[in-house]
């Protein structure tokens, strides 16, 4: 499993936006975060679907975080652009799995299921601002995701 370069382009994107006030145009954004230009409409479009950027047509339009930064979890803005978290094709509701039909007997896909959850609760414990600010180092990102409470 991992995180395509689509999502990884619209965390970059979501945290330039966490650092300046309003709105910003497509091309800023995407030149301010290194994102190929061809590539951040698409993006801010997903976002913008998905309920975490908020578009704003005009002269004075843009786009802007619809999420504070401090609450917008990297889980949150991965789902807008790749859908559901699924680190195997098991998980998903349609796949049948030629091996064993029921998955709930199925050693794998418990397995897997427990694994997906991990991560999933770990995506959602860090922040757009966590990544954004630059403020706090490695272990304590890692201590924040390994926290059975989230800290804010």
């Amino acid at each position: 499993m991992r995180i395509t370069q689509e999502a990884d382009y619209a965390i970059r994107m979501c945290c330039f936006l966490s650092t300046v006030e309003g709105t910003r145009d497509a091309a800023t954004i995407a030149d301010s975060a290194s994102v190929p230009q061809r590539f951040a409409l698409k993006i801010l479009r997903k976002l913008a679907h998905g309920g975490v950027v908020m578009s704003r047509k005009g002269a004075s339009g843009g786009y802007g975080l619809q999420i504070p930064a401090e609450e917008l979890s990297i889980l949150r803005v991965v789902s807008a652009i790749d859908g559901e978290l699924a680190i195997s094709k098991c998980l998903s509701d349609n796949y049948c799995c030629s091996r064993n039909p029921d998955k709930k007997k199925c050693r794998m896909h418990r397995v897997f299921c427990y694994l997906n959850g991990m991560l999933a609760e770990r995506l959602e414990r860090i922040t757009v601002a966590d990544i954004a600010c630059g403020d706090k180092e490695l272990p304590e990102l890692i201590e924040k995701m390994n926290s059975d409470q989230i800290k804010i």
